[in-house]
């Protein structure tokens, strides 16, 4: 491959296009705040374009390279780049980067997933206590 000759990151590409698709909601996935709200990918998107242009022998080291190629790329992995994301706000997204890294491995996505779920709901079960057996019932 030849050396980038890039004004720009190819990914920073695929998201211009990609991002006035994208369907950020209006509160963080796991506790609702609508403060500081970011979209997150399960899957990485630079890992996905690396590996990806690598497998189909595209050169994206130059901007024509990748504009050449990015609405393939968005086509190929529509799926990871629209359907699986979270809104989550700023805390939650930086506690999980700080578990799986600043670009998580392709392989974790299911494991992200498990830990958004769990984390939402801690959120949602704080402060509750349930009664249990029918001593419940005279409450």
């Amino acid at each position: 491959m030849a050396a980038n000759t890039n004004n720009r990151i190819p990914v920073k590409w695929v998201r211009d296009r990609a991002k006035a698709a994208y369907d950020k909601k209006d509160s963080c996935y796991i506790c609702g705040t609508s403060q500081e709200l970011e979209l997150h990918h399960t899957h990485s998107i630079t890992l996905l374009l690396n590996a990806w242009s690598l497998r189909k022998g595209y050169d994206i080291s130059t901007d024509a390279g990748i504009l050449a190629v990015r609405d393939d790329f968005i086509t190929d992995y529509h799926q990871e780049i629209y359907k699986d994301v979270y809104t989550l706000c700023r805390s939650h997204h930086i506690k999980l980067h700080g578990i799986y890294g600043k670009a998580p491995s392709l392989a974790s996505a299911v494991k992200q997933n498990n830990w958004i779920e769990i984390q939402k709901s801690k959120s949602t079960n704080t402060g509750t206590a349930s009664v249990r057996g029918n001593f419940g019932r005279f409450y």
